[in-house]
């Protein structure tokens, strides 16, 4: 028998470990119908770009026929929600809205205050803790305190006056403590002295001769209480469970819906999409504020659409608990603000939260990013071993358009047929790893990675904001972009506060063809403060991306915070193929059929003509193409992005009509296809 050498048992060992991962793949992969797809069926609008009807519906139309397996049938789950049905004395908002307003707003802290057993009729976010007497001196410039002139008592009525520090001293020993020193001067358990409500009063002299005076009102532990509504007995959140978590779950758990072996659709879905046109923001549980700092300005019960529905069936007060505790902020008054507020106000963070994330999120790895242990794999059994912490993820398929959103699936299926090392390369071309094309590329050990990998299409802006762009694509001789835009399955990120839906990178990213992209749902205005773990790590999104993982799977890898304002953009089942199949379909299109011409009326009444070419786009058979259309008195028109059906402004009126244009598509493997039409 003939011995082996050693290159060729290498060559055998690397067959059979890229046949088990695809084994393995293969296995843990989700399917299309754990998946649900949820659209706005209250949806009027129907852009003048887009096929007749309601464009809600047509993106969730698009993104079932996408995934749609050609051979069973099998495709994802599909539910339009409205608010038609809704009792007309509870009506008031609408899923038309980018924001699911709501009619209550007075449970911000999750406690109401009780007086002989009965809720007081008020609501009040800066109930002091009693246990928690703290008081420190302004540190203003210049300022120079007289500590034998400190003075604090606690008042209750006339006849309970306590007093805890005279001339700078402790009245009470150790049960008052004083210092002059440090980052305090006074503190004290004042529920030893008053129970009940009470307020308490200091005063200090400066060196000046000038007397501060200062005072508060503190509030016993005994007479606060969880609350799911705040004081009005109703609940801050009504409007979101009506319209949106009152349908989906009688969707997941109508026995008529059931899987064959009879399976709940609670228990079997996994993913859910959520389209263009649905809110992006809703109210989080109960309408409790929630933040991460000690500023109360960065707190907010305002969190994304997508991070609600995840938590449908999470038991908070199980994982979290209910019982309100002493949270501090910063006050511009000396007594330290301790405010009363339920658990669930502060992170839903980390593994005990999400047991789906991977340990070494945000941390120092140790081993190479080729052998990080995998984390629980999000699957049905395992999910079913967390019953007080069932998950989904859930992503959005939304942009500034319902065209650019469209793109957004198209790119996806796209990549997970054909991603591979050739896109965007042309014969003989050279990867040159400058810096306008990579940026700080030797700065991330992500990016240095996936380079020896063969990805060159990576970008690094090098600054601790930045995520790596994956599959950036610069401008090269044959295609039709002037500047950077993204192949398809381009990943992108900037951790930065602006970063919204109104203005910021993502809006930028998604107009550049992104795949994936993240930003809040919501800058400020009733939402908390991003931080910069709400995004991911990309030590941890690419190597398990390039072992198959779907992109929904490795983004909840990285979830560190649940119940949160980051909104996900993009299809959960995109995925990294194992072994790429390049495309060779050349991206045709018919002139009679699949041209369309749009006019629409512009900036200053011009009237802008606008052209759309639907490519041949199947799931079986995906297509993403750039689009180039040049007229006979040389006006070039670009659609730079890689879209399924791509559209472009040709001109005005004038400029366009009584020509002869050439239009030709390129898509990522340099497949083109070229036609000429008259425009009369």
């Amino acid at each position: 028998m003939q011995k082996l050498k050693p290159i060729q048992i290498f060559l055998f060992s690397c067959v059979v470990v890229v046949f088990l991962n695809q084994l393995i793949g293969i296995a843990h992969a989700v399917t299309p119908s754990q998946v649900l797809v949820l659209y706005n069926a209250d949806w009027k609008v129907d852009d003048p770009l887009t096929d007749p009807g309601q464009d809600s519906k047509e993106i969730a139309d698009h993104y079932i026929s996408m995934h749609t397996d050609p051979k069973t049938g099998e495709k994802p789950y599909v539910l339009g929600l409205s608010c038609s049905n809704t009792p007309k004395h509870l009506k008031g908002s609408s899923l038309n809205e980018h924001h699911l307003s709501e009619r209550s707003h007075d449970n911000a802290s999750g406690v109401v205050l009780k007086k002989n057993e009965k809720i007081l009729k008020f609501a009040k976010d800066d109930m002091r803790d009693s246990r928690l007497l703290e008081f420190t001196l302004p540190q203003k410039k210049g300022t120079k305190w007289l500590l034998d002139s400190l003075k604090i008592q606690l008042k209750k009525d006339l006849k309970n006056v306590v007093l805890l520090v005279d001339n700078g001293k402790s009245q009470h020993g150790n049960r008052v403590k004083v210092q002059t020193d440090g980052p305090w001067n006074v503190r004290a358990n004042a529920r030893i002295f008053l129970t009940g409500s009470f307020s308490a009063h200091a005063s200090c002299k400066e060196a000046s001769g000038e007397l501060h005076k200062w005072e508060t009102k503190y509030t016993d532990f005994q007479d606060v209480e969880f609350s799911e509504t705040g004081p009005d007995g109703k609940r801050d959140d009504r409007m979101y469970l009506l319209y949106i978590e009152n349908q989906v779950k009688k969707f997941l758990e109508a026995p008529e819906n059931a899987r064959a072996d009879g399976t709940l659709l609670k228990d079997h879905i996994l993913f859910m999409v959520v389209c263009y046109g649905l809110p992006r923001t809703v109210v989080a549980p109960y309408g409790i504020a929630r933040g991460i700092t000690e500023h109360i300005n960065n707190y907010g019960s305002i969190i994304s659409l997508e991070q609600r529905l995840q938590l449908m069936y999470y038991d908070l007060e199980a994982i979290m608990g209910s019982r309100p505790q002493p949270l501090r902020f910063r006050d511009n008054i000396p007594f330290t603000a301790y405010y009363f507020r339920t658990p669930q106000a502060k992170p839903l963070f980390g593994i005990k939260a999400n047991p789906f994330m991977h340990p070494l999120v945000y941390g120092k790895k140790k081993n190479t990013l080729d052998k990080l242990q995998p984390p629980v794999p999000f699957i049905s059994k395992e999910r079913n071993r967390f019953k007080n912490r069932q998950l989904f993820f859930v992503m959005r398929i939304d942009a500034p358009t319902p065209m650019a959103a469209r793109g957004l699936i198209d790119r996806a299926v796209y990549a997970s047929r054909y991603g591979g090392l050739a896109m965007g390369e042309m014969d003989r071309m050279a990867n040159k790893k400058t810096k306008d094309r990579v940026g700080r590329i030797e700065w991330t050990s992500a990016g240095q990675w996936l380079w020896e990998k063969g990805i060159h299409h990576l970008y690094y802006g090098g600054a601790a904001r930045d995520r790596l762009a994956f599959l950036r694509f610069s401008p090269t001789k044959g295609f039709f972009n002037r500047g950077p835009v993204y192949l398809p399955g381009g990943i992108a990120g900037t951790v930065i506060s602006h970063n919204g839906w109104k203005k910021g990178e993502m809006i930028r990213d998604i107009a550049m063809g992104v795949t994936v992209t993240t930003g809040a749902a919501r800058v400020y205005n009733g939402a908390p403060h991003i931080h910069n773990k709400s995004w991911w790590d990309d030590e941890i999104l690419y190597p398990f991306l390039l072992k198959g993982n779907s992109v929904g799977e490795v983004l909840l890898m990285n979830q560190a915070h649940l119940g949160w304002i980051t909104t996900f953009v993009g299809d959960p089942l995109y995925h990294w193929p194992l072994s790429g199949s390049k495309d060779t379909t050349i991206p045709e299109f018919k002139q009679n059929k699949d041209i369309e011409i749009v006019t629409l009326t512009g900036i200053n009444k011009t009237q802008e003509v606008w052209l759309r070419v639907k490519l041949h786009s199947s799931s079986a058979s995906p297509e993403t193409a750039q689009f180039k259309a040049t007229s006979s008195g040389g006006k070039v028109a670009l659609c730079e992005s890689f879209e399924g059906a791509p559209y472009v402004l040709l001109g005005n009126k004038k400029e366009v009509f009584n020509q002869k244009w050439k239009l030709k598509v390129k898509d990522p493997y340099g497949n083109n296809y070229v036609t000429n039409i008259d425009l009369p």
